[in-house]
């Protein structure tokens, strides 16, 4: 990554200025490949923002180059496809994040990113797409309640959170008769909301269903 740019787009990261960053980015295209690089970044609140940098990116683009913008999407489904030859960790929270900037204009990616819920190390990042997507519109990803609510015991607890927290944002009251013990389910789970990363546990998730 070019240093200069690279200390650039962590300083505006970091101050979450991600219109700014989107805009320098969008001068030179080249350097969307450098702002992709973060979405393997060990430091959790730098990959989330730069996930929703990425949103915003695309989004901007959209405006004067949709090809370009579509093609960005392409890319990331191309990296978690098999063929790309690895696992495209963050790209599912990414298309979702472009999807929830613009519900209407990349409607059809909404389908294909749900299906790679059998991708077990892809199902947190899915699950957490589909949430984005239904807070932008749900019907966009209603159809897959069925489907997604049968993941609500899975052993991993952020499958477990991001499942009910999906279910809350859609407006689906989850199954808590047949899975009781998720009220009493004290695994953490990572939020990220509005530009910060906190954790909850499956059991607050859990009740924001019964408060409703």
């Amino acid at each position: 990554m070019n240093r200069l740019f690279k200390e650039e787009a962590l300083i505006f990261l970091q101050e979450r200025k991600l219109n700014e960053l989107a805009d320098v980015i969008i001068k030179k295209r080249s350097r969307i490949k450098n702002l992709l690089r973060l979405l393997y970044s060990t430091d959790a609140i730098l990959r989330w923002r730069a996930i929703e940098a990425v949103g915003v990116v695309v989004d901007k683009l959209a405006d004067n180059d949709y090809e370009a913008a579509r093609n960005i999407i392409r890319s990331l489904f191309w990296s978690i496809n098999d063929e790309s030859g690895g696992i495209g960790w963050s790209a599912p929270e990414c298309i979702g994040e472009i999807i929830y900037r613009r519900p209407v204009d990349f409607k059809e990616f909404a389908s294909i990113i749900i299906s790679f819920t059998d991708e077990e190390m892809l199902l947190p990042g899915v699950l957490w797409a589909a949430g984005r997507i239904a807070q932008a519109d749900p019907e966009l990803v209603r159809e897959f309640v069925p489907e997604l609510v049968g993941y609500i015991d899975n052993p991993n607890p952020v499958v477990r959170g991001y499942i009910l927290r999906f279910l809350y944002i859609i407006g689906e009251k989850a199954p808590l008769d047949y899975n009781s013990c998720l009220l009493d389910d004290f695994n953490m789970v990572p939020v990220y909301e509005n530009g910060f990363l906190k954790e909850t546990s499956v059991a607050e998730l859990a009740r924001l269903h019964i408060q409703r």
